[in-house]
């Protein structure tokens, strides 16, 4: 048996978490590119000189990057999901100097998802890892309500073998909150500003507090009702909600589909109260839409893509921008400009605008920086 096969490394996924190129890592280190690439792959073992100055360069130890055998057993991390949920499967990803655990997201689409590792119960959690530990620090956390940012992983990974991004559904507000406690390291937002009826940087910074931060837009997307196949009330705008009898489905207090309907109900001259939500909120624009296509429902405000998937009929009633928002100093990490480049590349913005109600001429544009106060 070739003993080099006994070895597993990590190392491809660590440099790519450090934003270095294999001919860059190589050169610090004193080895061909060609020589780094097959360490990367598992056709070579290192020498110990060439190990040791590795791991100089990648700023961490040698069992980090190479082990004999299965990856290390455990790995302890901060739970970011209820404290109080039941061990079960996770995601992880390194912010800052803490690695990070988050739930799995349940429902139908849990077992499209492979997880890192298995949780124990507690706040800071033991995890039974699945993955070698090296794998684990180039992820990228992304917490948002857009399907398109699973889309971003999925393309950013087929593309950069090692380059990884967990996509974790959630509403804007509860997104930026993640963000601001060091939990993701990008966060996706749409919080109308309702004293402007615009997406302003203003309403970002009241979110965020402390810290810089720059904005990039995802998308503009379409946002309306929606309804059943044929649309059979002939709904057509928010005034005729207190009229839907099946039921609204609503969104989770703090999304910006929440906000929007809010704002919407109150130009309209309808008051919140006359609006018969079905008893428990949605989260997420595909999860609302799911419940109108299987009777849970009459009605939804959500993305038009979401009508589209699941054969909905879709009334529009504005327009949002979509943004992404990352701390300052994330914005060169090389993970973060290769993800950008993704969102700009026109194989991508061809993909979502396939879905319905996608417009991505603006995908990956700077839309300004916060900065602390």
């Amino acid at each position: 048996m070739d003993p080099n096969h006994e070895i597993s490394n990590g190392l491809a996924a660590r440099r790519l978490a450090a934003g270095l190129t294999q001919a860059a890592l190589a050169a610090q280190v004193g080895v061909s590119r060609q020589a780094l690439n097959a360490l990367e792959a598992g056709r070579s073992a290192p020498s110990m000189p060439v190990a040791l100055r590795l791991a100089r360069a990648l700023g961490c130890g040698v069992e980090t990057l190479f082990w004999l055998g299965d990856s290390p057993a455990t790995l302890r991390a901060t739970w970011a999901g209820a404290p109080d949920a039941p061990p079960g499967r996770a995601l992880i990803g390194r912010v800052g100097d803490a690695w990070i655990a988050h739930p799995v997201p349940s429902g139908a689409g849990a077992l499209r998802v492979s997880a890192d590792a298995v949780r124990g119960s507690g706040a800071e959690a033991e995890l039974s890892l699945l993955r070698p530990e090296a794998e684990l620090g180039g992820t990228l956390l992304c917490a948002g309500c857009a399907p398109a940012l699973g889309l971003l992983g999925a393309r950013l990974e087929a593309g950069q073998p090692g380059q990884r991004v967990h996509w974790l559904e959630h509403g804007s507000a509860a997104a930026l909150s993640l963000l601001a406690a060091g939990r993701v390291h990008i966060a996706g937002s749409h919080l109308l500003d309702e004293t402007t009826g615009d997406y302003t940087l203003a309403e970002l910074g009241r979110r965020l507090g402390r810290g810089d931060f720059e904005v990039y837009t995802l998308t503009r997307w379409e946002v309306g009702l929606v309804v059943r196949a044929g649309n059979p009330r002939g709904l057509r705008g928010v005034a005729d909600l207190p009229g839907a009898v099946d039921g609204v489905v609503g969104r989770e207090p703090g999304s910006g589909a929440e906000r929007l309907l809010r704002f919407l109900l109150a130009g309209a001259g309808v008051p919140v109260s006359a609006v018969p939500f079905t008893p428990q909120p949605a989260l997420g624009h595909l999860e609302a839409a799911r419940r109108v296509a299987e009777g849970q429902g009459e009605v939804c405000l959500a993305i038009r893509s979401a009508a589209v998937a699941w054969g909905l009929d879709f009334v529009p009633l504005a327009e949002e921008r979509f943004d992404l928002v990352m701390p300052s100093a994330l914005a060169t990490d090389a993970r973060v400009e290769r993800l950008l480049d993704t969102l700009a590349s026109r194989p991508f913005r061809r993909e979502l605008e396939s879905l319905g109600g996608h417009h991505t001429e603006a995908a990956a544009a700077h839309v300004g920086r916060l900065e602390a106060a």
